[in-house]
């Protein structure tokens, strides 16, 4: 991984931590309790959805660049001349 990646999952991490402990304390100030279990599962959940967003995005660039999308361009309208 590049060291430009790795910086910006960093600061990635660090947001998604800023914002669930603004959730927390959100939480805490209105009422409603919620568990350890319930704090780590929604940790959890963001997590996997920041690592899925990212994920999706890094193969969409990648595609881009790679030609994959031209190549795949050029054979659709192959098949619509046909």
């Amino acid at each position: 991984m590049s060291r430009r990646l790795i910086l910006s999952l960093t600061g990635l991490g660090l947001a998604l931590v800023l914002f669930l402990a603004g959730v927390a304390a959100t939480w805490g100030f209105n009422a409603g309790y919620v568990s350890l279990h319930g704090m780590i599962a929604y940790a959890l959940g963001g997590l996997l959805t920041l690592g899925l967003s990212v994920g999706l995005f890094l193969l969409s660039f990648h595609s881009a660049r790679s030609g994959a999308d031209e190549a795949a361009a050029a054979a659709e309208d192959e098949f619509r001349r046909d």
